[in-house]
């Protein structure tokens, strides 16, 4: 009996001193480089942001936060990745618009359920870009041309289930258009082939169009929001050119996988919160078009959930079964 006992005490000791220790590695977080997933290729919305965003977390922190681009599955790549990564607050992913269509149209989506919401970041719109070949100076001018020749234009994609292909969709069923569709890894790939006259139009995020239409080489035809972008003043928005169903920007998160200790979550929430206060982070992102929107990881649950269900009501509309 007395052993028994000398045997719970020694339980117990061991198990306060866990405690200790564990509390201790909390409040020492991060104590080695923060791995930042991004769902995309280099150049796309979730890159920029990622970057701008971890970089100055890295100075918050004092300690690295390094970029990890895992293209691929419309995103599920790094999302999955996240997903099972050990929940100590050393990886964290980008995640954007496509975390939540994803639930909806790949037999292997994951659920939010699955992750920890650390903040919300900002949002991002959309552009229509159309190759210089194309003849067609506006929307209007586009669907006659369409109409004139059914399925004789291509569109790219940055994914079968992507923003970029529910536009598309949309936009195809909103002007009664046939538009051939290419789906590729991410919208900066599309930009090349469209950029080379391998497809004439493409749906993508303003910090992928932006620089290629200030230099001159594609057309922009319409781009989200309720307001003109000051970025591109001269682009009429999609509502004004008749089409508000076309009206659906893209979103960006740092989530981590689910059961991170609250600890950690509220470092690098208050990091990320900083970060977004900095006016070079503010100007680094706003000259992309993403207007900066921190976010409390309460408040970002509570976002990404009426998103998660706004984006199943469109996927059941559509008719797309998960894949």
């Amino acid at each position: 009996m007395a052993r028994l006992v000398m045997l719970m005490h020694v339980l117990f000791v061991a198990a306060l001193f866990g405690i200790a220790g564990s509390a201790a590695a909390q409040q020492d977080f991060p104590a080695r480089p923060v791995r930042l997933l991004i769902p995309f290729p280099p150049g796309t919305g979730n890159d920029v942001v990622g970057r701008i965003v971890g970089n100055k977390l890295s100075e918050i922190l004092d300690q690295r936060v390094v970029a990890d681009n895992r293209a691929g599955a419309s995103g599920n790549i790094a999302i999955g990745l996240a997903h099972r990564a050990a929940p100590d607050g050393y990886t964290l992913v980008v995640a954007s618009t496509s975390f939540s269509i994803n639930q909806y149209t790949m037999k292997d989506g994951y659920p939010l359920s699955g992750f920890t919401p650390v903040a919300l970041i900002g949002m991002l719109p959309y552009t229509l870009i159309a190759a210089k070949s194309v003849p067609a100076a506006g929307i209007k001018e586009l669907v006659a041309l369409l109409k004139a020749n059914r399925g004789q234009y291509t569109a790219g994609s940055g994914g079968p289930t992507g923003t970029s292909f529910f536009l598309l969709e949309a936009f195809k069923k909103a002007a009664g258009v046939q538009i051939q569709m290419v789906a590729y890894k991410g919208t900066t790939a599309g930009v090349v082939d469209l950029l080379g006259g391998r497809i004439q139009l493409l749906f993508a995020p303003m910090v992928t169009s932006l620089p290629h239409y200030h230099a001159g080489k594609i057309q922009l035809l319409g781009v989200t929001g309720s307001a003109r972008s000051t970025l591109m003043p001269e682009v009429p928005t999609f509502t004004e050119s008749g089409y508000p169903m076309l009206d659906i920007q893209t979103w960006f998160a740092f989530l981590g996988p689910a059961g991170l200790p609250d600890e950690v979550v509220k470092v690098l929430s208050d990091g990320v919160q900083i970060a977004l206060a900095s006016k070079d982070v503010i100007d680094a992102l706003s000259r992309q078009g993403v207007e900066p929107g921190f976010a409390t990881p309460a408040q970002t649950r509570a976002f990404l959930e009426a998103d998660s269900a706004q984006w199943g009501k469109r996927v059941e509309a559509a008719g797309i079964r998960p894949r």
